[in-house]
């Protein structure tokens, strides 16, 4: 969404989507690709929602991603009875951030836990194959990978997990946004451009760039020749 220019998960547009999806399509040599479905695109009528996770898969994806709610399990069921394999997103969910009251970690009391155990039952029984949990507590998400029946992914959610996800601009260093607490970073590719475009500004604005000798100059004797001919 930062690419885009959103501010927020929400404003995504489904089109936008299915654009950043072709490219990873062409460029990417992973084996199962899976595609988020924005806000609004698997919650309007069932009938829409497995039509928009239709040409999800049409265009080569492997599966979509929902972030659920108790309202959109019919959906889901739907989807996933048209041949359209769902991973569920619990925990923290950005596209839902203003109704869920913000980004805070999810699941740290026992009450919040159960709630969020009863929607990925819900889902599961609706046909998700698989569960991430973003930023939600590490006993809740142990317990799951436990006692659930799917696969279960964490993003920043504890080690007890069948795969453990990370996004990639937060991994390098690169985000738009700010980068969510204890969200471990492997790079400052962001300080790294900050620093680059910096020194440009500061050269072509000081007159040292560009540097005379990687110019490209005419050969000798044809700067007089060039003179006559546009004369």
């Amino acid at each position: 969404m930062g690419l885009m220019g959103h501010k927020s998960m929400a404003t995504v547009d489904f089109e936008e989507q299915l654009y950043m999806l072709e490219g990873v399509l062409r460029g990417a040599s992973s084996p199962f690709i899976i595609c988020n479905m924005p806000n609004t695109t698997a919650s309007i009528s069932i009938e829409e929602s497995v039509r928009n996770a239709a040409r999800v898969v049409k265009l080569g994806a492997d599966g979509v991603h929902i972030e659920p709610s108790m309202g959109t399990i019919e959906h889901m069921r739907a989807i996933v009875a048209a041949g359209v394999p769902i991973v569920g997103h619990f925990g923290v969910q950005g596209e839902r951030a203003v109704m869920n009251s913000g980004h805070a970690p999810a699941g740290r009391t026992a009450e919040d836990a159960a709630k969020i155990v009863e929607l990925v039952r819900a889902s599961i029984d609706a046909g998700i194959f698989a569960a991430l949990f973003e930023h939600t507590s590490v006993e809740l998400t142990k317990w799951c990978y436990e006692n659930l029946p799917v696969a279960v992914a964490s993003l920043g959610s504890g080690p007890h997990a069948h795969g453990i996800f990370h996004v990639s601009s937060d991994i390098i260093g690169c985000s738009v946004f700010p980068i969510p607490p204890k969200r471990e970073v492997f790079g400052d590719v962001m300080g790294e451009m900050r620093k680059a475009y910096t020194e440009y500004f500061n050269r072509a604005t000081g007159g040292q760039f560009p540097n005379p000798e990687l110019s490209h100059n005419m050969h000798d004797g044809e700067m007089e020749k060039f003179t006559k001919l546009m004369n």
